[in-house]
């Protein structure tokens, strides 16, 4: 969705967990509920509908403290058990280069290969580095990958493909169209789990 607002930021404390400063980013835009998610960088986002106060949505943290909390443990947990890498910046640039280069060949093949299936058409396919999403489709039809999935598992990628795609008939995440990428990958609320849980391992 278009934001229509500029974002307003801040600091959450818990008040069970006072000395755990969790910054965090509300967004307006033009939806018909809220929505709260703890990113990759341990931030978190908030996005409200227009007629959502930012009062409003600072107390939603409050209400879903135990959950920022939990998951907030689980992903610090994780980031600090992942490997450290040993590349140099150059050797990173490098095979980073090369990652990107494949998803630009990888992608497309994919995306023809699941189109056929869900009986949809796409725009053009655009290969990123974003930091908070895996893929987003456009009105148009335009697609956008991120190029780490390519250091995912096959099958995690082909759901974000699966899941853009599937925006091609439901520009939404309602019950129809989870129908709809359930039909293709049945098993699609695993895949979807593994993203949430292991998604910030996938970097060099």
């Amino acid at each position: 969705m278009t934001s229509t607002a500029l974002p307003k930021q801040g600091i959450f404390l818990p008040p069970s967990a006072p000395s755990c400063s969790i910054p965090y980013t509300i967004i307006k835009s033009r939806r018909k509920t809220w929505a709260l998610s703890l990113q990759s960088d341990l931030t978190l986002q908030i996005r409200i509908p227009l007629t959502v106060t930012y009062a409003e949505a600072k107390q939603i943290l409050f209400t879903k403290e135990k959950w920022i909390l939990k998951k907030y443990r689980e992903l610090e947990q994780c980031k600090n058990a992942a490997p450290r890498s040993s590349l140099t910046p150059a050797q990173r640039h490098a095979l980073e280069a090369r990652y990107r280069q494949a998803a630009r060949d990888y992608f497309p093949a994919r995306v023809a290969y699941y189109e056929a299936i869900i009986g949809v058409t796409h725009g053009a396919i655009t290969i990123r580095d974003q930091k908070t999403r895996w893929g987003s489709c456009s009105a148009k039809g335009n697609l956008n990958f991120n190029w780490r999935l390519m250091l995912a598992p096959p099958r995690i990628l082909d759901y974000v493909v699966v899941h853009e795609l599937c925006h091609r008939k439901e520009m939404n995440h309602s019950k129809a169209f989870w129908n709809a990428v359930e039909m293709v990958l049945p098993d699609y609320k695993e895949l979807r789990k593994w993203l949430k849980q292991y998604g910030t391992t996938l970097t060099l």
